[in-house]
């Protein structure tokens, strides 16, 4: 009967289907582009060196976002008040419209 159980639970998953994916991270803001139409928003660039102290990548165990994917592309930030050089971390989200910073 265990063996059911635990062959159900693999199989649900298996068919388990990530929208979003996830990564817990520390790192350093390599660029900043705002935005013309809303100053308070604006998109930014990670410079992920993990060898490096204080740098961190986590990935969610059920969906987890791959650093690879987050090398050289933008990261959508709603409240922004970094600039290049800053020290940053939080959780990354790649939904359908993109990287976003939560």
């Amino acid at each position: 009967m265990k063996f059911f159980i635990v062959l159900s639970m693999l199989f649900s998953m298996c068919s388990f289907a990530c929208s979003t994916y996830e990564a817990q991270f520390s790192s350093v803001v390599k660029q900043v582009v705002t935005n013309v139409d809303d100053p308070y928003s604006c998109l930014i660039k990670l410079d992920i060196n993990l060898s490096q102290a204080g740098q961190s990548w986590r990935p969610h165990m059920m969906c987890p976002l791959d650093v690879e994917f987050v090398f050289d592309q933008y990261i959508s930030v709603k409240h922004c008040a970094f600039k290049t050089g800053d020290k940053i971390s939080g959780y990354l989200l790649k939904t359908e419209n993109g990287l976003e910073l939560e």
